[in-house]
């Protein structure tokens, strides 16, 4: 077991902030299913549990969970002037940016259109259970890692379709063909400017601007990504010259993560008052 005890760490704030869909609540922590490992994770008072040893830590979890980013000096560059995001801030300094494995980023996010994020979590798991490998169990039950473009083109289509994925499958699978086809890699990919990185990434089929820059700060570590969806658009409303994207740089991901959650936040109090 290793214990991590570093500023603005969350698991939950982590699992309920949209970036990543194959974290499971188990037993007061976390199952994680992530680089073709399975990871338990536990939040205590001041620091967070994960239950590896250390060399899978150094080489796998250290870099997942972003430690070594300063998040709190990250905090501290908030304009004093910028008030919403103070407060978002305050109440989600515990998400950090995940570095995930590009190729699944990209896929599960063509996923998440038009779906609600349990539903992009069990298609997400249909599909590694229709196409991925075992890499070990669960409360007795088979985990399986995230497929690969090869394995993915090893299911039909009404094998897709019936992961939950809809319409969706054939996004899928002409983005598995493509970089199957072209050779592509997540590293080749890093490589690339920002501008280069999105044009890419929206040469895919079924791939837009939003799925694209999620794909960025989630998959590539963008920092500076910053991905509009219909939360932002409602924090959008309360600026008046609309939210000022250019003074986060170069952490705007960062801030984007800090307004989606606060501003889901404030949408479920509204909704509780009486």
């Amino acid at each position: 077991m290793i214990t991590i005890q570093t500023a603005c760490l969350s698991l939950d704030a982590i699992y309920d902030s949209g970036q990543c869909f194959r974290w499971t609540p188990r037993e007061g922590g976390y199952r994680i299913a992530a680089r073709g490992k399975i990871l338990r994770a536990r939040q205590a008072r001041d620091s967070i549990l994960l239950y590896c040893s250390p060399e899978e830590y150094e080489s796998i979890w250290k870099a997942y969970f972003d430690i070594d980013t300063d998040y709190p000096s990250i905090i501290r560059a908030i304009p004093e002037n910028d008030s919403y995001l103070q407060a978002a801030a305050a109440y989600g300094q515990g998400i950090r940016i995940l570095r995930q494995d590009p190729w699944e980023t990209l896929i599960t996010f063509i996923l998440s259109q038009r779906k609600n994020i349990p539903a992009i979590r069990q298609a997400v798991e249909k599909l590694c259970a229709a196409a991925g490998r075992v890499i070990g169990k669960d409360q007795g039950e088979p985990m399986y890692s995230f497929p690969s473009p090869e394995e993915i083109l090893c299911l039909r289509m009404d094998e897709l379709r019936a992961c939950g994925l809809g319409y969706r499958a054939e996004y899928v699978r002409r983005t598995a063909e493509a970089w199957r086809r072209e050779g592509f890699s997540a590293e080749s990919f890093s490589q690339l400017s920002d501008e280069a990185l999105l044009a890419a990434l929206r040469g895919f089929y079924g791939v837009g601007k939003k799925i694209a820059l999620c794909t960025m700060l989630f998959g590539f570590h963008r920092m500076n990504a910053f991905p509009i969806d219909v939360w932002m658009q409602r924090v959008g409303a309360r600026y008046p010259n609309g939210i000022p994207t250019e003074a986060y740089a170069p952490w705007g991901g960062v801030m984007q993560q800090y307004m989606f959650a606060y501003e889901r936040y404030l949408a479920a109090e509204e909704k509780s008052r009486p």
